[in-house]
């Protein structure tokens, strides 16, 4: 009987050394799956200040999210983001693939440069388009997948620096409000991998410049950053519901931009 006992108190002191650790390490956790992901998907180094699950709550938080330049560019960062939130529906974080209800990511500050034929932007799509094939490394094809019903972006500066040979140096700044996507990874296959989440939210920031960017930034850079776009698979294949109005704008910015999507949903 006493066995007995001593082995359930063992059990139990082991369950709640468990559950500390779940609660001391899941920031931690979260945090290094978020910089790997974005890293693995555009490239270039990524840092995050920090990250916050709140297993009780069932809210997710992040700060301070850097995704460095490319190596020969100047400007502080390719894109920093302040905030994201998330609503976590707690009964998946136990399953492979985490439903999350919500995702707002707010005040995302981006720099977009051309220097003759050089850009920025040409190497971060070289790096998204390891997503044309279906080969993944072993650790990123384990991963945990995310099914999001609503993607929101949120207070949106773009910065523009293009120096031509012809036309000389341009500099501007795009302002986006909002960028809203819905049902994120619901038709792929079990959801979306976080290297994957971060090539679909870039692809679609990319869109939306092109899309408002007309009139303001040079004809080059929309074309180029459309050409770019037009090579990548398209965001259409990982469940998500896409913005209406956007064939008539991949119209205006070069041929086949539209195979982005596979034609109009």
């Amino acid at each position: 009987m006493k066995k007995i006992i001593k082995s359930i108190a063992a059990l139990l002191v082991l369950l709640v050394v468990l559950v500390f650790a779940v609660f001391v390490y899941i920031d931690t956790i979260a945090k290094t799956a978020i910089q790997s992901g974005a890293q693995y998907a555009l490239g270039v180094d990524v840092t995050l200040g920090s990250a916050d699950v709140g297993l009780l709550s069932g809210e997710f938080a992040m700060q301070d999210l850097k995704i460095a330049n490319p190596d020969g560019f100047e400007s502080p960062h390719f894109l920093h983001l302040e905030n994201g939130n998330a609503q976590i529906t707690l009964s998946s974080l136990s399953e492979n693939t985490v439903v999350l209800p919500t995702l707002t990511l707010t005040g995302i500050d981006m720099h977009l440069e051309k220097k003759g034929d050089k850009s920025n932007y040409d190497v971060i799509f070289e790096n998204l388009s390891r997503f044309n094939s279906e080969d993944k490394p072993q650790d990123e094809a384990e991963g945990k997948k995310f099914i999001i019903r609503e993607v929101l972006l949120k207070d949106i500066v773009v910065h523009v620096e293009v120096e031509l040979l012809l036309s000389g140096e341009t500099k501007l700044d795009l302002p986006i409000d909002e960028i809203r996507l819905e049902n994120v990874g619901s038709d792929s296959d079990g959801g979306v991998l976080l290297s994957e989440l971060t090539s679909v939210l870039m692809k679609q920031l990319m869109l939306e410049i092109v899309k408002r960017g007309g009139g303001l930034i040079p004809a080059d850079m929309l074309d180029e950053l459309g050409q770019g776009l037009s090579q990548l698979d398209s965001i259409a294949e990982v469940g998500i519901d896409v913005v209406e109005g956007v064939g008539d704008v991949l119209k205006d910015v070069g041929k086949g931009i539209e195979d982005l999507f596979g034609g109009d949903k």
